[in-house]
């Protein structure tokens, strides 16, 4: 019963992605602006902006506003949106007009006329409204915009065939809440929308237009009189601070303030196992400088951006490249297993149907992988699914206060998903019946601690407890966790499913640990309602030492479904520990287990 997805943009064309700020997300469709409530899903409010999203209006796949750059920008309290040749300053509760700021130079339709522009900019509609484009951001009080866009062929802006609106003759920097026209500057070529970022002193640019334009230029005669410039401003003056004029590639700017580090590379947000070869003018090198002085800290790295910053990784948010490099050298980034030294390639698993983009938080990335996914990146224990629903081709989760908001990205879309509704997700860690299970790629076991979880359907993490990492091996029962009392110690996950031995000859080696001593919880339960106590016995030995005899899980637990833990310690010596089940001789049913935790005793 909640607000529909008409006024969202459709899937493929990959719009500006939804905004989140103060308990309100933003976001963009064909004709509008609009707002929901981050908590409840509420419309707040909606604003008609004629074409605003024309751009983004198609089915088609095209790089979209990776390319062109997004109309408006979110804050708490205000809302930045460039139309028709001005900036609205809205409000951020109820969507009115607060402000609206004049841009310095020339209109659009003063350059190009409203013809042509209603062409370029979708769905071919005339009209008295023409709207310009360009960058629009915001860094403490500065609103920083571009004006005069260029438009340079007659493809509908945001296609892959089309340069237009990528780049401006422009660049203005205005007091954001007043609209005083702080200072501007104009370019030797042209500023690239989506290669404009900025500290809280300094505003990184680059003037240089695309190959492929400078190609269109010169086969009309017309040839830039500059190279491709890198330049840091004053963002208070406009007074350069820096410039760089060789090695400079790059149509995407990063600036990772933790580090003073500005990485340039080519701009990607496209599926990329179908159409990597469509972007033939994009670079798929990254290269880093020092915000301060613009000195080379590493270049040539085999990066596509946008990219998502983790604490020493740089990961690409490109199709299903997922080429991650180290922030420190813009090498790939490698996996350490801690015991034996051996590493491998980082990366991440995306299994099944995406052509999205990623987004991230600091503990997962987001994405389409047949249904909603994500990777785990605070534990590095793979991908997992939101059953159910899928996010758009436009990367439409989004983590922030508090939630994953996912607006519904399924207009235009066929697929007979369960769920084409929007939502919101909440963390329940210590919820028995949220089932948040990884596989494929992650991070090696950590000899220092971890669990093996008989018969469950992938990995999961000890959120509410150890943050100990759990992998899944092979089982041969399970139960939904619900049904298993899990009591004081045990885990109702882990409980859920069990291992029952074929015979006594059989059992469990863990290898590559420490030379050290552990401690060592075992987690059984008895998931056949019809046993009872004394019918399944059995001993149970860990190394060598029998740890439990005669041990009867119904008998201990109190009956079936029920937990048992049992806690022991044990020296393990060349990096293996067995563990053994040995039925007694009266016992009608072979043993079973459920889980064994490991954890390394410290100093």
């Amino acid at each position: 019963g909640g607000p529909t997805n008409h006024n969202i943009l459709p899937r493929h064309a990959r719009g500006p992605r939804p905004q989140v700020a103060g308990g309100r997300q933003v976001f963009l469709g064909p004709d509008n602006i609009a707002a929901r409530c981050v908590y409840s899903g509420r419309e707040l409010w909606e604003r008609e902006f004629e074409r605003i999203g024309g751009p983004f209006d198609t089915t088609a796949h095209q790089a979209g506003a990776v390319w062109v750059g997004s109309p408006f920008v979110t804050l708490p309290g205000s809302v930045y949106l460039r139309y028709d040749g001005v900036v609205y300053r809205l409000d951020h509760e109820t969507g009115e007009t607060l402000n609206k700021f004049e841009l310095p130079g020339r209109s659009a339709v003063e350059i190009y006329g409203a013809d042509k522009l209603a062409g370029l900019l979708g769905r071919g509609r005339g009209g008295e409204k023409a709207l310009d484009w360009g960058h629009i951001s915001v860094q403490g009080d500065y609103l920083i915009t571009t004006t005069e866009p260029h438009m340079f062929e007659d493809e509908q802006m945001g296609n892959l065939n089309s340069h237009s609106g990528t780049s401006s003759r422009r660049l203005a920097v205005l007091d954001r809440h007043d609209g005083e026209v702080l200072w501007e500057r104009e370019a030797e070529n042209g500023y690239r929308h989506n290669a404009i970022v900025s500290s809280d002193e300094t505003l990184f640019v680059v003037d240089g237009v695309s190959e492929e334009v400078v190609e269109r230029l010169a086969r009309r005669g017309k040839t830039p009189d500059e190279e491709s410039m890198l330049l840091a401003l004053d963002i208070e003056s406009g007074e350069e601070v820096w410039s760089r004029n060789s090695d400079v590639f790059g149509r995407y700017l990063m600036y990772i303030e933790e580090r003073d580090m500005l990485v340039e590379g080519g701009a990607y947000d496209i599926d990329g196992r179908r159409r990597s070869g469509v972007l033939t003018g994009e670079p798929t090198q990254a290269s880093a400088r020092r915000g301060e002085d613009g000195e080379l800290l590493w270049g040539g790295a085999d990066l596509r951006l946008p990219g998502v910053v983790g604490t020493e990784k740089l990961i690409s948010v490109y199709g299903r490249a997922r080429r991650v490099v180290s922030l420190q050298s813009g090498e790939q980034y490698e996996r350490e297993e801690k015991h034996s030294g051996a590493s491998s390639r980082w990366s991440y698993s995306r299994s099944g149907k995406g052509c999205d983009a990623v987004n991230a938080s600091g503990h997962f990335l987001l994405f389409r992988g047949g249904d909603a996914s994500y990777h785990d990146l605070k534990y590095d224990s793979g991908q997992g699914h939101f059953r159910g629903f899928r996010t758009g081709c436009t990367s439409s989760m989004i983590p922030a206060d508090g939630v994953v908001n996912a607006l519904d990205y399924t207009r235009t879309c066929n697929c007979a998903y369960a769920h084409q509704t929007s939502l919101a997700l909440v963390h329940m860690p210590e919820d028995p019946a949220v089932m948040f299970w990884t596989r494929g790629s992650g991070a090696f076991r950590d000899p220092e601690g971890h669990g093996l979880n008989f018969g469950a359907p992938g990995r999961r993490v000890d959120v509410a407890g150890t943050e100990l990492i759990w992998y899944d091996e092979e089982g041969t029962d399970r139960r939904f966790p619900t049904a298993v009392d899990a009591g004081g110690d045990g885990i109702a996950w882990v409980v859920s499913s069990v291992r029952e031995f074929d015979s006594s000859s059989d059992s469990i080696t863990i290898d590559d640990l420490l030379e050290a001593e552990y401690t060592v919880r075992l987690h059984f339960s008895e998931l056949d309602k019809d046993v009872e106590a004394g019918e399944r016995v059995f001993d149970v030995i860990v190394g060598e030492e029998t740890v439990a005899e005669d041990f009867d899980i119904a008998a201990e637990a109190g009956g079936a479904l029920r937990a048992v833990v049992k806690w022991v310690t044990a020296e393990v010596e060349d990096g293996e520990l067995k563990v053994r089940l040995e039925s007694s001789d009266d016992s009608e049913h072979n043993p079973m287990i459920s889980g064994i935790e490991l954890k390394a005793k410290s100093d």
